[in-house]
């Protein structure tokens, strides 16, 4: 008997169209697709490219799920390195930005299951504006006790994400570190948009009670 047919769910194509409707209307896409074409032809040179335009940004998604500069390092350049080696398999449905985060969100679970000793991330915002570090007042003039207290913050702030469940703390970095929009993140995470919603939701109201005395929202 043949392998049984893959269905892709209505939710999934629907995605897929808003996507590819989006890439049609965007000049940036359009160049990016292009950029792809030739990477999946083997040209080095559009893989450079690539790198050039997205590797600090990957870097820090990385190292805000890690905090680890060497690991963020090589866990984005492993994301290169499976790009080129699946590249004739790349088709044209989705941005490439996605793709690559999609890329990195793989290679992080693999991480994970390899190594399980999570550490957080300095994420600084939340949702509706929130941003700890704006709510944190700094002192007018340096005094000796100020590097001291922004450690203790840090590390309250750091002990706090590292309590968020995987999926909250990636939707988080995705959303607020990266810069993401909802419909992105669940095409990168293979999750319907409303989870996304509600893993966020969930990730901000836990750390607005855990760093309650830290933060003046509306300040």
């Amino acid at each position: 008997m043949g392998a049984a047919l893959r269905m892709v769910p209505q939710q999934e194509q629907i995605r897929r169209m808003d996507a590819a409707a989006s890439i049609a209307q965007d000049p940036q896409a359009q160049a990016e697709l292009a950029l792809m074409a030739r990477v999946r032809d083997g040209d080095r040179e559009a893989v450079i490219g690539i790198v050039e335009r997205y590797q600090d940004e990957l870097i820090g998604f990385f190292y805000h799920l890690s905090w680890d500069q060497l690991t963020a390092e090589e866990l984005a350049q492993d994301v290169f390195v499976r790009l080129y080696n699946a590249r004739e398999r790349w088709q044209p449905t989705a941005r490439l930005r996605t793709w690559l985060y999609r890329i990195a969100h793989n290679l992080w679970i693999d991480h994970l299951r390899r190594r399980r000793s999570l550490v957080s991330l300095d994420a600084e915002r939340g949702e509706e504006g929130l941003r700890l570090s704006d709510a944190i007042a700094a002192p007018a003039e340096p005094d000796p006790d100020a590097r001291e207290r922004d450690a203790q913050i840090r590390t309250r702030v750091r002990s706090a994400l590292a309590e968020l469940p995987d999926g909250q703390r990636e939707v988080f970095i995705l959303a607020n570190d990266q810069g993401l929009k909802y419909q992105e993140i669940a095409g990168i995470l293979g999750i319907p948009e409303g989870t996304v919603k509600s893993r966020m939701h969930h990730a901000v109201r836990f750390l607005r009670d855990e760093l309650a005395d830290l933060v003046e929202v509306g300040a």
